[in-house]
């Protein structure tokens, strides 16, 4: 158990369901939650995407690199008094998304980590600490691979996303 990273496509219409109501929204779809996240989908054909653990690592990565749209953690407040594991959901919208796709697909991970030691991790508290491993960084290119295929098949459909850790 832990804090993972999650990712759902969105229709606009589902998007605003949730947005108007974020713990019914949740409710209604948790079935469906968990049947996508045993499909086993490649990142293409997939509506729920996991960073399991690796989300934070991905945030740090991508900040560091200055880039220019939160997809780990998204853009918009669906409510803040809402929690759905550590914390409210956000999202992007389909904009956001087709436009972190378009960066995406140009975005090499090993060139996040060039300038990269693990120490950097550790020394700013990025979870899940696990740094001092030896393959600790190339565990998280793992999780990175699919973000890139998932967000260009979400712009392809102009789908937007919810994203949430918990």
């Amino acid at each position: 158990m832990g804090m993972d990273g999650n990712y759902l496509r969105v229709t606009q219409e589902e998007l605003e369901r949730a947005l108007d109501d974020p713990n019914g929204f949740r409710e209604e779809t948790q079935d469906r939650l968990d049947d996508l996240a045993d499909a086993d989908l490649p990142p293409e054909e997939a509506r729920y995407l996991t960073t399991h653990k690796a989300w934070h690592a991905i945030a740090f990565l991508l900040g560091r690199a200055e880039f220019h749209v939160d997809v780990v953690h998204g853009e918009g407040e669906i409510a803040e008094e809402e929690d759905w594991g550590y914390g409210p959901p956000r999202y992007l919208s389909a904009d956001q998304v087709e436009s972190a796709a378009e960066a995406l697909a140009v975005l090499d991970f090993d060139e996040l980590l060039d300038s990269t030691d693990p120490n950097d991790l550790t020394e700013a508290d990025v979870y899940p600490l696990t740094w001092d491993e030896e393959d600790a960084l190339e565990w998280v290119g793992h999780w990175f691979k699919p973000i890139p295929a998932f967000f260009s098949a979400a712009a392809e459909k102009g789908d937007s996303m919810i994203l949430w850790i918990d």
